[in-house]
């Protein structure tokens, strides 16, 4: 499913920023970008949005009551240069509210409130009976783009220094700037575990213990006495 945004906005350097930005994520398509709020409208008329990047102060009718007009409104996420808004705006049921400039890091955390659902969102969806394997993804940013990956994709992680190398069921890894120990933090503890100081393995894939080696289709991984007894009773639990 890709998200259809759209971005309102008078400043044509900030439209370009944010159009690279979304260019960037796979889950969302950019359908417009507006000078203002009555182009936006007459956008809305036409095209279903999921998500409006806003600005809050452009001529003729701010973004802040350009939402006032809305009965349906879009997820929004705010785009200004004023910082004083911010309290008043979130009584709009924004997502979230971005200062200019804006880094590609917040922009991606912003968004993220919207592409991954919390627990409460997916029991209200009543999609809970699927695994989490089918439900949940993590995004990975690398050589300057944004990998998304179902957790059901990854078979390991290897860790090396401030890098981990992501093994999936496609043919080449993915090398991407994170430390091993906070990457385990995003991780769903019920499919990933740690089993040596390198290795982070999904225990969806394995296809054999052996002594203190574990096998993952083409990859021997070695087992830390440190890891074993919680890997034992993750496989007893799962078994």
């Amino acid at each position: 499913m890709k998200y259809q945004c759209i971005i309102v906005d008078d400043e044509p350097i900030a439209q370009q920023i944010l159009e690279n930005y979304i260019q960037q994520i796979d889950a969302l398509q950019l359908v417009s970008k507006c000078n203002n709020a009555f182009e936006a409208l007459n956008v809305m008329h036409k095209e279903q949005i999921d998500i409006m990047f806003l600005d809050i102060k452009m001529p003729s009718l701010s973004g802040l009551d350009l939402i006032k007009t809305l009965k349906n409104p879009p997820k929004i996420i705010l785009t200004t240069a004023f910082s004083e808004f911010g309290v008043e705006s979130y009584e709009y049921g924004i997502t979230d509210y971005l200062l200019k400039p804006i880094p590609f890091e917040r922009f991606l955390k912003a968004v993220n409130k919207i592409l991954i659902p919390t627990t409460t969102e997916k029991i209200n969806e009543q999609v809970t009976e699927k695994p989490v394997s089918e439900l949940s993804y993590i995004f990975f940013k690398a050589d300057k783009k944004i990998y998304k990956f179902l957790f059901s994709e990854i078979l390991l992680i290897e860790g090396s220094g401030n890098y981990v190398k992501i093994h999936t069921q496609k043919e080449k890894p993915l090398l991407v700037l994170d430390k091993l120990s906070e990457l385990q933090e995003k991780l769903p503890k019920n499919l990933f575990i740690r089993v040596h100081k390198s290795f982070i393995i999904n225990i969806v894939h394995v296809t054999k213990k052996e002594g203190n080696m574990i096998t993952i289709k083409d990859f021997i991984i070695p087992i830390s006495s440190t890891f074993k007894n919680e890997l034992d009773g993750l496989i007893k639990e799962n078994g």
